[in-house]
């Protein structure tokens, strides 16, 4: 990587399928990058985010059957060939597989970006790493010691709504991502069931889909939850199903960055949330809402209740975390940050 200034030219590869962060964020880097005058083409799976968003002239398609597919190696060699980047940014350990395999011949130009703590050893033979918060740039540096690595916040466009004043009706608590087990709805869904049992009223809307969807619902069911909680897919963009929420909960047991937050605090919600490694730093280790150990459907519920119980302080924290959302996470401060440091990887020999 050698070439600096606005006019380098990026190769954008994220080979999943799904609809998760890493995904998004991967379509953000070329949407964010293309605004900042970057030459820029995308290659992405047939049924990715990438291919679903863009326009047809700035992605290829490029569909693996395994990871470190030698065919599907030559084929992005081939789409190097003629688009000729500068740097390759690699969204995921798939995508990081491929640019580093001997037949793509693209490991000294690739970057990885690295979205979570489940990135394979592959990743010693890129140039250098992008980590989306410092809990995940720390585990690199821990792993990868010789590994160039670089921080960058997740960012996204965001839409600011004013403050939630206390619900005059049931209080209407959001949920939102991919229906994963990481992510710790079906705790959340238990903390409701507690919340009934003691009277506490509250209606539970869970924005999402995926693998762990028929289990949530099983779950709903057994704990005879069914009016008390909706499931209504996947809804994009966020803010218009934030609009509708009162109280905002993640619930998570893994998550390295948590942009839904950053939707949730500009759009004015209220924020309840697992104290781990990308919650915990968005929200100021506590500062800017009410932090629960993951797990615990009891701490959950205890959290909720007393929220619902005292909203004043809730309100305070809730500006302060709009403001703080705006200023950090927002598309335009997202698109500096990214835009300078990739100007920084192509002034490097």
């Amino acid at each position: 990587m050698n070439t600096a200034g606005a006019y380098m030219r990026v190769l954008n590869l994220m080979l999943a399928k799904g609809r998760g962060g890493l995904e998004t964020m991967s379509l953000r880097y070329h949407q964010a990058l293309k605004g900042e005058g970057f030459e820029i083409l995308s290659v992405g799976h047939s049924d990715g985010v990438l291919c679903d968003k863009l326009p047809r002239d700035q992605v290829r398609v490029l569909n693996t059957k395994f990871t470190g597919s030698p065919l599907a190696a030559l084929k992005l060699k081939a789409i190097a060939k003629t688009f000729k980047p500068d740097i390759v940014l690699a969204h995921g350990n798939r995508a990081i597989t491929l640019a580093v395999h001997g037949w793509a011949d693209l490991a000294p130009e690739t970057v990885a970006v690295v979205h979570n703590f489940r990135f394979k050893p592959d990743i010693a033979k890129v140039a250098a790493a992008i980590a989306v918060s410092p809990a995940v740039a720390e585990a690199l540096k821990t792993r990868q010691p010789k590994l160039h690595v670089h921080e960058l916040e997740n960012f996204t466009p965001l839409t600011m709504h004013p403050v939630k004043p206390f619900p005059l009706d049931i209080p209407v608590i959001g949920a939102l991502g991919r229906l994963h087990v990481n992510k710790g709805f079906d705790v959340l869904i238990r903390a409701v069931g507690l919340l009934r049992d003691r009277d506490v009223d509250v209606h539970l809307s869970i924005a999402g889909d995926g693998p762990e969807k028929d289990n949530l619902h099983k779950l709903v069911d057994q704990l005879g939850l069914q009016a008390l909680v909706g499931f209504p897919g996947w809804i994009e963009p966020a803010d218009g199903f934030m609009a509708t929420c009162d109280l905002f909960v993640l619930s998570s047991r893994v998550e390295p960055f948590g942009l839904v937050l950053a939707e949730a605090m500009a759009a004015g919600v209220p924020v309840i949330s697992t104290g781990i490694d990308g919650p915990r730093h968005i929200l100021k280790d506590g500062e800017l809402a009410q932090l629960v150990p993951p797990e615990s459907p009891e701490a959950l519920a205890d959290a909720i209740e007393t929220v619902l119980a005292d909203w004043m302080p809730v309100l305070d924290r809730a500006y302060h975390a709009q403001a703080h959302a705006l200023e950090t996470y927002g598309l335009i401060a997202g698109r500096a940050r990214l835009s300078a440091l990739i100007n920084a990887f192509g002034g490097q020999n």
